[in-house]
């Protein structure tokens, strides 16, 4: 059977206090006596009472929620994103709202109808998508004082609290690797270039190939969504060159992996014929055959840093808005070798 839930006022009533005194100690009020708390708390779990959340929000003004925005969950980044945010906030007594906007802002600015009526007191955004409606909307929540922090990547012109990796470094890193290798055409499978993270990974490759005295072939660059039907469309682009390139660097794990499964389709060996390389170190990077090699970003930590500076916020033990650049790796695995000449 279901124990009824009690009110304050029996509470009150059993431990001769006040309803006052009962509701100060559930809000942490520090002016009252060890002795008197502890004499509520003890009494309160008798009788099973439990102060409801929304009631108790409505005084402090702290729902203790916080919304996570993600873009899409079929992309094996996000998950780990999911991973950092949600142990921090158990760790700190905060709900996870979860909302995932499959990329298209009417879904999106719904989620943000719903997230603003819902007294949250701070949001998690990751994968912006750089619209203008999404600009207006986020403007309006930190106007309303609720704080914001973005994984990944920001809103452009608009200096907000951002847990990231340096993509130009990164994409930079992973290029000069496989020049190392020997390799000189070089195909390079992007995400959109109107986006600045994408723009940022672009560069990175660019200025890897300048310094080592390579020339860009524009050809050799294929940008798109990042999922597995743009490897497709890179692989017939590539391979009906005069010269195709020995190997290819995908920005995203996900196309990296579509890319392997193209080209050894064509009955072409990964890395024999073709080094592939993938950019973020999904869990299932490890699992293909052969292995990839990528670029690992620390995905789970982004999600653990952003809880972290957010709560930071929401409970103003901070107050100036933080970038905080996390490091990448390059993971070398099965897909990559020297070129064979």
């Amino acid at each position: 059977s279901k124990m009824k839930r009690s009110t304050i006022s029996e509470v009150a009533k059993l431990a001769g206090v006040s309803r006052a005194t009962v509701s100060k100690v559930f809000n942490n009020d520090e002016k009252i006596s060890k002795k008197t708390r502890d004499k509520v708390l003890e009494i309160a779990k008798k009788l099973n009472y439990q102060p409801s959340a929304i009631a108790r929000s409505l005084r402090n003004k702290k729902s203790k929620a916080i919304g996570l925005m993600l873009p899409n969950i079929t992309n094996p980044f996000f998950p780990q994103v999911v991973r950092g945010v949600e142990e921090v906030a158990l760790e700190n007594n905060y709900v996870v709202i979860f909302c995932s906007f499959e990329e298209q802002f009417q879904k999106e600015s719904q989620y943000f109808q719903l997230l603003d009526n819902r007294w949250i007191d701070g949001i998690i955004f990751s994968g912006v998508t750089g619209d203008k409606e999404e600009k207006e909307y986020i403007q309006n929540i930190q106007k309303r004082g609720i704080p914001i922090v973005f994984i990944d990547r920001g809103i452009e012109g608009h200096f907000s609290n951002l847990v990231a990796i340096d993509n130009e470094e990164a994409t930079f890193k992973g290029t000069r690797y496989l020049i190392e290798l020997g390799h000189k055409r070089i195909g390079f499978v992007n995400g959109p270039g109107e986006v600045k993270l994408f723009a940022k990974r672009l560069e990175g490759y660019k200025r890897a190939l300048q310094e080592s005295g390579l020339e860009f072939d524009k050809d050799l660059v294929v940008e798109g969504k990042q999922n597995p039907g743009v490897a497709e469309q890179a692989v017939k682009q590539f391979l009906s060159q005069k010269k195709p390139p020995t190997a290819i660097f995908a920005t995203s794990d996900l196309v990296a992996i579509a890319l392997l499964r193209e080209v050894q389709n064509r009955g072409l060996g990964v890395p024999e014929d073709i080094s592939i390389m993938g950019f973020d170190n999904v869990p299932l990077a490890s699992l293909t055959s052969p292995s990839l090699t990528t670029v690992a970003q620390p995905i789970y930590k982004m999600g653990v840093e952003a809880t972290k500076l957010l709560i930071d916020h929401i409970e103003k033990k901070e107050t100036t808005k933080r970038k905080i650049i996390l490091d990448t790796e390059l993971v070398i695995r099965e897909s990559t070798a020297k070129v064979e000449n």
